[in-house]
């Protein structure tokens, strides 16, 4: 199981698992609406996710299924609570990363992260970072592939911070947190 103990610590752990986001997506089962049934494989219902908390999420994203059971024994919500924790401290740090070609990316992180949050977005920008399933930022910039424009944002598990290319999207992150936002 996931230790959200782990969290906000004076030096951030590696990134290696990173949940990637698709724009908002429903499916009808039994007449109830409910979010992809497969997204988090054989583990925990939602990933560990409440109906609620799924309910809440939908209109502003949906999970892409990572093919990892790590992603689903409760890591997912795991991040969302202790960013949901931070963000009610106001110890969220918002923002919006500048990179080649005119390239944003919109994130969200823990305030004292904020620059190697940064650092890690250039390096995911350019491939440079070993993962456990393929993050997708590189390639949603650099290829027309329907495939990896799909995704429009991120999750990261391992230290509790977002980032997305869909703007939108970050924005309502940002407003389901309670935080203010003016990038």
């Amino acid at each position: 199981m996931f230790d959200e103990k782990l969290f906000l610590r004076p030096v951030m752990h590696e990134s290696y698992l990173i949940q990637r986001l698709r724009a908002p997506e429903s499916f009808r089962i039994g007449g109830q609406v409910c979010g992809n049934p497969f997204s988090f494989g054989g583990g925990l219902r939602n990933g560990g996710l409440s109906k609620d908390a799924m309910d809440l999420l939908r209109n502003i994203f949906s999970f892409d299924y990572m093919g990892s059971s790590e992603f689903e024994w409760g890591a997912v919500p795991a991040a969302l609570r202790f960013i949901a924790e931070q963000a009610s401290k106001n110890n969220i740090r918002v923002g919006v990363l500048d990179l080649e070609k005119g390239e944003q990316v919109y994130y969200l992180t823990p305030n004292k992260y904020e620059e190697e949050v940064k650092n890690r977005i250039k390096l995911l920008r350019k491939g440079k970072m070993h993962l456990e399933k393929y993050c997708g930022l590189d390639q949603y910039f650099d290829e027309d592939s329907k495939w990896a424009k799909e995704t429009r944002g991120w999750l990261e598990i391992n230290n509790g911070y977002m980032f997305f290319v869909d703007k939108e999207m970050f924005d309502k992150t940002c407003s389901l947190f309670g935080i203010k936002v003016a990038v």
